[in-house]
């Protein structure tokens, strides 16, 4: 019922345009991939982000160190500097934005790269996360509004 209604109401947001501001720049909002901090006197290293394949029943798609799916937006194209998910869109689909250059793991390399704010971008596409995921390989997210679609490992969009 939860995944429902997320759903609708995402699919109001898109449908409005609320929250979608075609062409303005977005805050670099972070994403759940922060460094640690560790306890004082004790130095932590923080892992570095990741971006990875997680084989799902959509096949092999992008996912991140802690096996959150990774999106697309179709409105965004090829364009890693001015994302158009912003304001409430951003809300809901927050940018993967983690603190450096994700490392990749299975992956084209060359491919992995930061776009406008600190974003996560593989294949020239800005990556991002889905709030109405609640565990690692969920992918509830897909083809909402008809516009947001996982990532597959060869960093195409999966659409159907």
């Amino acid at each position: 019922m939860t995944r429902t209604l997320a759903r609708v109401a995402l699919s109001a947001v898109l449908t409005t345009g609320v929250g979608l501001a075609v062409g303005a720049p977005a805050s670099a909002s972070s994403s759940s991939e922060q460094a640690v901090s560790a306890p004082e006197g004790k130095k932590k290293k923080a892992k570095k982000p990741t971006i990875k394949v997680a084989k799902t029943d959509l096949g092999k798609i992008l996912v991140t160190t802690k096996g959150n799916t990774l999106y697309v937006f179709d409105p965004d194209g090829t364009d890693t500097v001015s994302p158009k998910c912003v304001d409430a869109c951003a809300d809901a689909w927050p940018a993967y934005a983690p603190s450096r250059k994700p490392k990749v793991k299975g992956l084209d390399k060359s491919l992995a790269g930061v776009g406008g704010g600190g974003q996560a971008t593989y294949n020239s596409r800005l990556l991002y996360e889905f709030s109405g995921d609640t565990a690692a390989g969920d992918t509830n997210g897909q083809d909402v509004g008809g516009v947001w679609h996982v990532v597959g490992a060869d960093g195409e969009p999966i659409t159907s």
